[in-house]
């Protein structure tokens, strides 16, 4: 079973980046004093690290475990099992990182009506969420989530434009060099994520038989992407702080 689950991440140079930033922002992480990792500006972007790190290792594992892959489909669906670890990206990716994410922005949001905003879009997605798992149209374990696809990706978007609009009406963001600020570089790259992702799945049906090129294109930017959020939340594990200049 190890060597199989070995010979699965050999190649896959995604699954070695985000263990590496798991590894990182775990070391990095422990070594904060008590207080900075108390604070949600530190504690939501090491979760998220650590999400992606768990559902990663899981979606492989479900792959080279097909008993215990069954064991769980069989939770979810009385359907045939068919072998898909889809059910795995469907609930850790598609669903509790996109909150964990939602909720990071959040945090990050000064005007009470933008927080007011991201909680009724949390609360609408999460709502869907929990349908999803009683749909008969579009089961949690199957591959084909359109819905759940468009909702996770736009909640994201409209909450980074939130977060742009403070940035430049909010006294908070204009007394400060959004270069040095940490949230802005991770927002910015969580809204191209989403784009790119929103944009990929809302032409995946052509992309997938008429164009695979760049259907792979489209999945290669939206990983990179991913390992550069990764890398600034270890890099936010690292210094402590959401400034990256020493004086802030």
């Amino acid at each position: 079973m190890i060597e199989k689950f070995l010979a699965r991440i050999e190649d896959n140079y995604y699954f070695h980046m985000v263990a590496i930033c798991g590894l990182l922002s775990l070391l990095f992480f422990l070594l904060l004093d008590q207080e900075k990792r108390r604070s949600h500006y530190i504690l939501v972007p090491f979760l998220l690290v650590m999400l992606v790190n768990f559902y990663e290792i899981l979606a492989t594992f479900m792959v080279v475990n097909k008993p215990i892959n069954e064991k769980f489909h069989r939770l979810l669906t009385d359907e045939p099992f068919l072998g898909w670890n889809a059910w795995v990206y469907n609930i850790f990716y598609y669903q509790v990182s996109k909150l964990g994410l939602l909720l990071l922005i959040g945090i990050n949001l000064k005007k009470a009506l933008s927080k007011r905003i991201v909680w009724v879009l949390g609360i609408v997605f999460l709502l869907y969420c929990i349908y999803s798992y009683f749909s008969k149209t579009y089961p949690i374990h199957g591959i084909q989530q359109p819905i759940l696809y468009f909702l996770s990706n736009t909640i994201l978007i409209i909450a980074s434009g939130l977060f742009f609009m403070d940035l430049i009406t909010e006294e908070y963001y204009i007394e400060i060099n959004p270069l040095t600020y940490l949230p802005f570089w991770y927002i910015t790259i969580i809204m191209f994520h989403s784009v790119i992702v929103f944009m990929a799945d809302v032409a995946v049906e052509y992309l997938t038989f008429e164009n695979t090129r760049v259907y792979y294109m489209f999945n290669l930017v939206s990983r990179v992407l991913y390992v550069i959020l990764l890398g600034v939340f270890t890099y936010l594990m690292f210094i402590g702080k959401n400034f990256i200049s020493r004086t802030a």
